[in-house]
Formats: structure tokens, sequence, C-alpha cells
């Protein structure tokens, strides 16, 4: 396993700058990996991914995405100790195909069977919630203190915008129970559908942030949204939200966060792929660069 986080890339060390580039830290998916981030180009700052720490364990946080977060924070904690501007970038859960299994190239499994599985994630959705809990510390808090300069979502949807459009979700939905020894013989494969399942359940009770009044201190956000729709046959989940501009974040404080849209080529499940990582890191870097401008 890997460390959390993991430092996926360490940036260059710029002399000439009043300031060095923030880091970017990375939530991991629904499936709780990190996999993707790591098959990214350097984009000239240092990269931290964070997978979900409760992967081998079926991936449920009885405390939910607030306790997920909230664990984060302290993770981020570990590796800046003295705090300092942060940007936190995320992607949209994952979703199974019609047979029940994630959906990833064959080309990703099999790399990932040597490191760590990857599907798209709930980071955008974790991004918010840390966000908020650092700009919300305990009065008597002396943690280090961070400020969150930007988000990057890559093609999350807005949780309530496509409950709405699905009538979801299940509420009642209780968390599938494993013993150690089945855990310890699951293969990875079928340990992300597990982290993907319950990730489901924990955005489905997830009260998201009210920022009521405070809508200035939302970390200004660029959103990547992936150009093309999912042809495969029970892959439509994640376009359903597709014809929205937006993904339906314009239900969440009227999306006066949101600075800027980007397309991504691809559709959801491949904008990691090979052909894409290019682009896909490209315009990464430039949202970065975007959010943390430096001065020369």
């Amino acid at each position: 396993m890997l460390d959390n986080p993991s430092l996926i890339y360490e940036g260059p060390l710029n002399p000439w700058l009043d300031k060095q580039p923030a880091p970017l830290v990375l939530l991991h998916d629904g499936g709780g990996t990190t996999f993707s981030y790591h098959c990214l180009y350097p984009i000239g700052r240092t990269v931290y991914g964070i997978h979900n720490a409760r992967l081998d364990e079926g991936g449920y946080w009885e405390t939910g995405i607030s306790g997920m977060a909230a664990h984060y924070v302290k993770l981020i904690e570990s590796v800046l100790p003295a705090g300092g501007e942060i940007l936190l970038g995320g992607e949209l859960l994952l979703h199974s195909d019609a047979g029940g299994h994630s959906k990833i190239s064959h080309n990703l499994l099999n790399h990932a069977e040597l490191m760590l599985f990857e599907g798209w994630s709930l980071g955008g959705h974790l991004s918010i919630e840390v966000a908020w809990q650092l700009a919300n510390p305990p009065a008597d808090s002396n943690r280090p203190k961070f400020k969150v300069l930007g988000m990057i979502f890559l093609d999350s949807v807005c949780p309530t915008r496509i409950f709405e459009i699905r009538n979801m979700p299940d509420t009642t939905a209780k968390p599938i129970v494993k013993s150690p020894e089945e855990l310890k013989e699951m293969p990875l494969r079928e340990k992300v559908d597990l982290n993907m399942t319950h990730a489901r359940m924990m955005i489905a009770r997830w009260k998201m942030p009210d920022w009521k009044g405070r809508e200035t201190e939302i970390p200004p956000t660029v959103l990547m949204r992936a150009k093309e729709y999912v042809q495969d046959e029970g892959q439509t989940f994640v376009d359903y939200a597709r014809d929205l501009q937006l993904l339906g974040w314009d239900e969440y404080h009227d999306a006066c966060w949101i600075k800027e849209v980007v397309e991504l080529d691809g559709h959801h499940f491949n904008i990691f792929e090979e052909v894409y990582l290019r682009d896909v890191t490209m315009k990464i870097a430039a949202a970065a660069d975007q959010l943390d401008k430096l001065d020369y």
C-alpha cells in the first residue's frame, strides 16, 4: 500500500519566485484509489494523492463524508505541518457497469495490479467538505492553518442534482459487512466495487456544507467536464447531467464559486487513458496556475 498521502510528484524549487507554487492535493475516487493521478505527467508543482484510508476494509466510514474529510485534514497536516496555501482536487464517484463491476480499461487494470486500481472519484465532494472544515477550525485550535486557493473538479456531478434526476437515494441501505478473512482474500477489483457501493451510501446521507452568507469564502473552482457520452449499456448513470453545462452545480450556491468550465477529451471513464493523458495533464496544470497566480 502507498503512503497516505502519497507524494505523486515533488515540484521544482524556484528560487526566483517570491513564493513557491502551492501543492495540489488530489482526493480519491469512489473506488478508494488514486491510481489515475499517478498516471499524470508532472505539472510544475508538488502533487499529493490521498486514497481511502479504509480501502482494504471496504471503504465505509460510520462518520460519513464529514468524518472521512476530518481524517484527511489530519493527513494533509502530517505532510504540511507548517500549514500554508494549498489546492484541492478530485473526480466524480465511479459507478459500476451493467454487470456490477467497476468500469475501467484493461490497460489500466494490468498496471493497477502492481499498484492501485483506479476509478473516477467522489474527490470533488470531499474537496468541498475538506475546504469547509479548513475554513471552520475549532476556536481553540492550535493546528496548522491552511488557505485553500482553489479546487479542481474532474467531471464531478452535483449529487443533489443526480438524486433529483434519478429519484434517489435510498438512505436506508446498510453497509456490507465482510470478515477480516474475506477482506484479506478479496481481489482488488472487488474491493474497489465494495468501496464504490459504500461511497454511494455515504454521499446519499451527506449534508453538503452550507456557506449561506459566506459564499465568497468558497474556494474558486475550475470545473472540468468530459465532452463525450459513455456508449456502453448500463453506463449512462454518469451522463444524466451531461447536458447541463455545470453538471448540476448551479443548484449549490448558484455555482457562484465556479470560475471556469473546461472540456476534457473522452468520456467519464477514459479521460485518464494514455491517449488523453497529455491533454488532461495540461488542463490540470493550467487550472492550478490560474488558481495560484504566482509573482515572477
